[in-house]
């Protein structure tokens, strides 16, 4: 039983580093996002990892849960045996519990930062195109007003 309960902290220990991962690699894209210029790619990676380490937190819960099933009824039944246990593993599911209210609530805000910045960056392309075509324009017109026509020229005196 013991050992039991030791793989449920480890799996919650993981899931805790986990959790913190993803809080970096957030705070990574949130400054990047404030930030001037952003590099694509380094953002895609972020995100990339970011889906991995959630990945790895899914296959941990279904580990979890499988052991939790194989001693629940133990657990339960002897519980004043596993004080300490039982304590230390629900404050560490509270402490998930914290992270995970933080990482969503960050997602959200960097959802809407990103919308931002494409909106922004779209907004920009969208000007030098237009600042192409008035250049583009002016220069046309320009030539129109250089443009001398063929003329006759009468060589009898």
């Amino acid at each position: 039983m013991e050992t039991y309960l030791d793989m449920l902290q480890d799996s919650l220990r993981k899931k805790l580093e986990i959790l913190d991962k993803i809080m970096t690699c957030q705070k990574e894209e949130s400054d990047m996002l404030k930030g001037g210029s952003m590099d694509r790619d380094v953002f895609d990676r972020s995100m990339t990892e970011k889906v991995e380490l959630a990945e790895s937190i899914d296959s941990l819960d279904d580990g979890f849960e499988k052991v939790y099933d194989r001693i629940r009824e133990e657990m339960i039944a002897h519980k004043e045996g596993y004080v300490n246990q039982i304590r230390a593993l629900q404050n560490m599911i509270s402490e998930i519990s914290e992270k995970n209210v933080l990482i969503q609530a960050e997602e959200n805000r960097i959802r809407l930062e990103v919308e931002n910045y494409a909106k922004r960056e779209s907004a920009a392309l969208r000007q030098r195109r237009d600042n192409g075509k008035a250049a583009r324009s002016y220069y046309n017109n320009m030539k129109k007003l250089n443009y001398v026509g063929s003329q006759f020229m009468d060589k009898k005196n």
